[in-house]
């Protein structure tokens, strides 16, 4: 099963892809309703030195290939699990396109009961105004459950785009800071 967005956003394509692999605004989509945060260091692939949790944290960190576990909290108090964030990234299109690729999954709580995770995030710019930026995210998930899960995931991703949409205008002036 899965779930997909695909908009224009008012930002260009290299703010949005910053702002992509940023923790700190990865963070920021999902809050209040899920607080994700980090319950380890950064484990880049291939080895490397971990960064460590509380410059995880930080602002100006940006996502590497590697992965981390994170603990999720509804509204920052319910419990929701943890989950590994496996990070990959590529290019399509000639180069035209940036994808960010989470492969990893729940480890414990109600999304554990979910297999094959697959999030697909991807920005572009936008055929026509390159000032825009096109937005594509799908995130692939199977399991006995998945069709209970589904009608959650797609309302989370619905409330996902609305604040992509709106914080998206603020990323260009951020990378200039």
């Amino acid at each position: 099963m899965y779930v997909q967005l695909k908009f224009a956003m008012d930002t260009p394509a290299d703010a949005a892809w910053r702002a992509l692999r940023s923790v700190a605004v990865v963070r920021e989509l999902y809050s209040p309703l899920v607080d994700v945060r980090p319950i380890g260091g950064f484990i880049p692939d291939g080895g490397g030195t971990p960064i460590e949790l509380e410059n995880l944290e930080a602002i100006a960190t940006m996502w590497e290939p590697g992965s981390v576990e994170c603990r999720s909290r509804l509204f920052g108090v319910v419990p929701l699990g943890r989950q590994v964030i496996r990070v990959g990234f590529a290019t399509a299109e000639e180069g035209r396109t940036n994808l960010f690729i989470d492969t990893g999954g729940a480890t414990a709580g109600p999304l554990a009961l979910l297999s094959g995770w697959r999030h697909r995030m991807a920005v572009s710019p936008l055929p026509g105004d390159p000032t825009r930026t096109l937005w594509r995210d799908r995130v692939e998930f199977h399991g006995p459950m998945a069709p209970l899960y589904w009608p959650v995931l797609w309302a989370l991703w619905q409330w996902r785009g609305r604040k992509i949409r709106a914080l998206a205008p603020g990323w260009a002036e951020r990378a200039e800071d």
